[in-house]
């Protein structure tokens, strides 16, 4: 049985569902599917219990965070996730900038539209 959804992404998220998709060579909503299977099993094995963090002093906090550090992102973030970060929104600021000149020529293309760059 099949349930239909509708989801709204900003661009640079649909592109990266795009890129998954056919990077893994199957639909959108197989890799829907795999990445939320993928999410969840992560969500279950690396996340440990948080305590009642309102009882705790600073001190206590802080030593429950050195011994229970956060799992990676999905996706996995490397030992430099600023540069990560940076050539990430590289590429959506290219797939933007790609999309808007596509839109441009378009526009430029209708009849009786003027070209205003």
């Amino acid at each position: 049985m099949t349930v239909r959804t509708t989801v709204a992404f900003d661009p640079a998220t649909a592109a990266r569902l795009e890129r998954l998709a056919k990077r893994w060579g199957v639909s959108k909503s197989e890799a829907m599917r795999r990445a939320l299977e993928q999410a969840e099993q992560a969500a279950v094995t690396t996340s440990p219990e948080e305590p009642d963090f309102t009882g705790m002093s600073p001190i206590e906090i802080l030593d429950w965070m050195e011994k229970n550090p956060s799992p990676p992102v999905p996706g996995g973030w490397g030992d430099d996730p600023h540069r990560e970060l940076r050539e990430m929104r590289e590429r959506d600021a290219s797939i933007e900038e790609e999309r808007e000149t596509e839109r441009a020529a378009r526009r430029v293309a209708e009849p009786g539209a003027s070209y205003n760059p």
